[in-house]
């Protein structure tokens, strides 16, 4: 069995299911206790925010590609404060009705953050791990979303929730170059805090070469525990005679690199997600769009988005998925806007082959 990745003598084994529902909600439990305790303090202080985002979509094309021809998105009440001039907080909770998902209330982010100095600060909790630009600029509310989805990479093998401690600085220098250092509980602890020790490490830095030009690169190791009861496990290289073949435990390895670009005619977002498990060949994802902002408030782009998984891969199940599209976005003021996007679909994996081409409009608000 492969041992953590900072070894801390903590045996995982066979944790319940009851048990790690418990030790979650208590360990976030503390945390909110925590944050409401000083929450007078914010308001009373004038400095106290609370936002609310959502969502709804309708598609029109191959059904195989959307699970709803209408359907309602999930909401996000997202909260900022400040304690005092060094502790803030920031929280993220999100709600879907049943109908979508069998958690209808998830808190995403609910993290402590502690000022070191005026370009460096110390972030505990559950946050969102800066893997890449995406991940590390976009809360939940689509309002803010370039495209209607998230890039492919996101359902499976981007780290998107990690609950540990993070040390991070921004704005270093002539070029603002900015850093993040993350130890993480690890995917496979979900909401648990550290309850095997720091299992993943993240890695981020990145510059600006110009006002316009940002550009991001990223490490991510973690340790996926007994994977083939992990959600994500859909690979074929399983089974033999006495059970299982492989390890309980993978190392998993993953490198992203991610470029923004906003001029005045044209905007670029670029994203590129390689990953492995231990004993797999390298996989790889990646995500394009180029918008041409017309005027204020209509803004034509096209997108792509490619993954490719190896067939060696032990965790995850190979196969590709593919889609190319273009699409408008309408500004509707500053709280509100709508997208339009027509896009062709290839997907093979997990036994799934569909080909087609969907019409699918989005509206998304934040007030």
């Amino acid at each position: 069995m492969m041992k953590p990745l900072f070894a801390m003598n903590v045996h995982v084994g066979d944790r319940q299911f009851l048990d790690r529902f418990a030790r979650s909600t208590c360990g976030l439990a503390a945390m909110a206790l925590f944050c409401l305790s000083q929450v007078a303090y914010g308001m009373s202080a004038g400095e106290w925010n609370a936002r609310v985002f959502g969502h709804f979509e309708a598609a029109a094309g191959e059904d195989e590609l959307f699970a709803e021809d209408v359907m309602l998105g999930e909401s996000a009440l997202f909260i900022t404060g400040r304690f005092s001039s060094k502790w803030s907080i920031l929280s993220e909770i999100s709600y879907q009705p049943k109908r979508y998902r069998s958690d209808t209330v998830k808190v995403e982010r609910l993290r402590l953050r502690y000022e070191l100095s005026a370009n460096h600060w110390m972030s505990f909790g559950k946050m969102h791990t800066p893997v890449n630009e995406w991940n590390d600029a976009y809360h939940h509310g689509r309002l803010f979303f370039p495209t209607i989805d998230r890039p492919y990479s996101f359902r499976e093998f981007v780290p998107v929730h990690e609950v540990g401690l993070r040390l991070s600085g921004e704005n270093l220098g002539a070029k603002r170059a900015f850093y993040d250092v993350v130890l993480g509980s690890g995917q496979s602890a979900h909401n648990d805090i550290f309850p095997s020790g720091v299992q993943s490490l993240t890695l981020s830095a990145g510059f600006w070469p110009t006002d316009e030009l940002k550009v991001r690169a990223s490490l991510y190791k973690d340790t996926l525990i007994d994977h083939f009861s992990d959600p994500s496990h859909g690979s074929d290289h399983h089974g033999g005679m006495m059970g299982h073949m492989g390890p309980e435990d993978l190392a998993y390895d993953a490198f992203a690199t991610s470029a923004v670009f906003q001029g005045r005619n044209i905007e670029s977002m670029t994203e590129v997600f390689l990953f492995r498990s231990e004993g797999s060949e390298t996989s790889w994802t990646a995500y394009q769009r180029l918008a041409f902002p017309l005027s204020g408030t209509i803004k034509p782009y096209v997108f792509g988005d490619v993954l490719k998984v190896d067939r060696s891969e032990f965790h995850f199940a190979g196969g590709h998925n593919k889609k190319a599209g273009v699409g408008i976005e309408w500004l509707l003021g500053t709280r509100a806007s709508a997208k339009f996007e027509y896009a062709h679909q290839d997907v093979d994996r997990h036994s799934r082959a569909v080909n087609g081409t969907t019409f699918r409009v989005q509206v998304a608000f934040g007030i």
